[in-house]
């Protein structure tokens, strides 16, 4: 007996391969920690390289990944540019990670 899925039919294995870009975006902790700080605010590049203890170019670089993954977007006020989430749903996706893995942090015995 099959199950059938939300749409009502049999996922393809290629359907998933947006939902793996986004993961893999997601899965550097510099990454995970600029969307985490996203979620509460738009950030500049400056504020970033203070609270994470990183150089620029390395705070460039990961924003870079998030930007091409389509998780977040910069916007610029004259000489100022911040960035912030791209919608809500990046938003929801990463709290809804963070909130399972601290419910199960000491859930898990195996």
């Amino acid at each position: 007996m099959y199950c059938v899925g939300m749409q009502g039919e049999f996922s393809k294995i290629s359907e998933g391969e947006p939902v793996v870009v986004l993961f893999k975006a997601l899965a550097h902790p510099i990454r995970a920690s600029i969307v985490r700080k996203l979620t509460d605010c738009p950030t500049d590049v400056t504020e970033f390289t203070e609270l994470l203890g990183i150089s620029q170019p390395l705070v460039s670089h990961h924003l870079r990944i998030l930007r091409d993954a389509h998780l977040v977007e910069i916007t610029r006020e004259g000489r100022n540019s911040s960035y912030r989430l791209i919608d809500e749903h990046v938003a929801h996706i990463f709290l809804d990670a963070l909130k399972h893995t601290q419910e199960h942090e000491n859930d898990c015995k195996h």
